[in-house]
């Protein structure tokens, strides 16, 4: 594993656009909502944009030092380093346990439900911790792949459900609740795990620029919009009684005689958690100091394996782990808050 080798902005970048579509391609949130298109995408925009102020600390600290913030907090904090990295190990154990569970339950709700979970879940695990021996480059590199396909496979979905819009019995209203309203601002706000995944692998990026964020937070912005698009004006309020929507519009995509994608669908999701706990778990590493480390990729992917059975046997378990207000209450900490403790207490020795 090449540890040292620098890694580009736009590779990690990509990475965050492919980590950031999951979100949309997993969203399970409609169901019984009244929310209109506007509203949901006010809700896209104003989530984005606060996510992109989730990278200002780290944003800082990288600017200033070189360093991405753990390295920065190993450095000016080696005796107590244990608890930030303690906080920072358990977080991304949560993060990954959140989109494992959610793969999972799409898979067994809609492609497969005699299919084996646990079975599902241990060779993705293990295929992360392999990724995890390649490095973060080859993660990334991988990424470059995924994205390549993705964009196919977005492009072949949504194309093939334009026939399908109905602009008749469906308008540009607004309407919905407060509650609605912030639960689903919750819900677009997850994609602020990659401000994390930032604070943590940032030091290892050459020739970074904040351009480079600003437009990975547009793509998704334009991506988000146009899912949420075709899942109002093709599915309707059908569309918003189904569980995993962005599944349901893949199988009502067609071009001639050829019905339905949701095989692009199950490439696509599966690729995309695949991407995200291997970079997940190389955050893990990162927190804990032990980047070369196998064993402790397999240690943690191991409390990952054992967090996602209790989720599964346990509702009060899994209703912790896919909560969306505590996972951006975590991200906040994580990405905002801590990093700014540092900044306030070492701002004077910021580069030394």
């Amino acid at each position: 594993m090449r540890a040292n080798l620098k890694l580009s902005s736009v590779q990690l970048m990509i990475s965050f656009f492919v980590f950031s579509s999951a979100v949309i391609i997993l969203q399970n949130f409609y169901a019984a909502s009244d929310t209109s298109f506007l509203m949901n995408l006010i809700c896209v925009v104003l989530g984005v944009l606060i996510a992109f102020l989730f990278f200002v600390p780290s944003i800082i600290i990288r600017s200033q030092t070189k360093l991405d913030f753990m390295s920065f907090a190993h450095l000016k904090t080696p005796n107590a380093i244990i608890f930030t990295s303690a906080f920072y190990a358990m977080y991304f154990v949560y993060a990954a346990g959140y989109f494992l569970v959610t793969y999972t339950e799409m898979f067994n709700q809609k492609l497969n439900p005699e299919g084996n979970i646990y079975v599902i879940a241990f060779l993705l695990l293990s295929a992360c911790v392999y990724a995890v021996y390649k490095g973060i480059n080859a993660i990334t590199r991988c990424g470059i792949f995924i994205f390549a396909f993705s964009l196919l496979a977005f492009t072949l979905i949504f194309s093939g459900n334009i026939a399908n819009l109905d602009f008749v019995n469906y308008s540009f209203t607004f309407n919905g609740s407060n509650s609605d309203f912030i639960n689903n601002l919750s819900y677009f706000l997850t994609i602020s795990v990659i401000a994390v995944i930032f604070a943590c692998v940032s030091g290892k990026t050459k020739n970074f620029k904040i351009r480079h964020i600003v437009i990975t937070m547009a793509a998704t912005v334009v991506l988000f919009a146009l899912a949420m698009f075709f899942v109002f004006f093709v599915l309707g309020d059908y569309g918003r009684q189904q569980s995993f929507q962005f599944f349901t519009l893949s199988k009502s995509a067609k071009f001639g005689t050829m019905n339905g994608m949701d095989s692009l669908y199950l490439s696509l999701s599966t690729s995309s958690v695949f991407l995200i706990i291997s970079i997940i778990t190389v955050c893990i590493n990162k927190a804990t100091g032990k980047i070369k480390n196998i064993k402790m990729a397999l240690i943690f992917s191991l409390l990952i394996f054992i967090l996602f059975i209790c989720a599964r046997n346990f509702n009060s378990v899994k209703e912790i782990l896919i909560n969306v207000h505590i996972l951006n209450i975590l991200t906040f900490v994580a990405a905002v808050l801590i990093p700014c403790i540092y900044l306030l207490f070492f701002r004077r020795r910021v580069n030394e």
